[in-house]
């Protein structure tokens, strides 16, 4: 499913990932609010050191092929969870640490109410970010993480989003 970027002109072999910035509550926050309440990095993030958030790889399987339609999204993890990644951030082990329980934490377009859909958080060797697992559910996102989307609608999604 190769693709032509429209800041490139280049063609490239596999599809680009959607990614979030941060956090949506990071997001909407005003310049005020992240400069005082919250300590950010493009992978982790905290607010008010009472919510946390490390950001992941959310990968939904295209039928029929070995692509996926991948999103760079944020979870948030508890207190304790985090704190754990963290002291394991540049171990080597990293990735032996036990999935740990998350929240989805940004607003994927098309799909209603993904904040706060539960998901799974499986940490990945340092300089990979953490997988993303969404669980079992009724959410339409739950349905396409288990039952996969069809190369149509990931072309027609990443072409409406990413301009693709």
């Amino acid at each position: 499913m190769g693709w032509t970027c429209s800041s490139c002109g280049e063609v490239h072999e596999s599809l680009p990932t959607m990614g979030f910035q941060g956090p949506d509550v990071w997001i909407l926050a005003t310049d005020g609010e992240r400069e005082t309440e919250f300590l950010f990095d493009p992978d982790l993030c905290t607010w008010k050191d009472e919510h946390f958030f490390v950001r992941c790889s959310l990968e939904l399987p295209i039928i029929g092929t070995e692509e996926v339609m991948g999103f760079g999204a944020w979870a948030s993890l508890s207190k304790d969870d985090f704190k754990l990644y963290l002291d394991k951030y540049e171990d080597p082990c990293r990735a032996h640490l036990q999935p740990m329980f998350g929240w989805l934490s940004n607003q994927l377009p098309d799909y209603p109410d993904s904040t706060w859909v539960k998901c799974t958080v499986y940490p990945q060797d340092p300089g990979l970010r953490p997988l993303l697992e969404i669980q079992p559910g009724d959410h339409p996102l739950s349905q396409h993480y288990e039952g996969g989307v069809t190369p149509e609608y990931a072309a027609a999604y990443l072409h409406k989003h990413l301009g693709i």
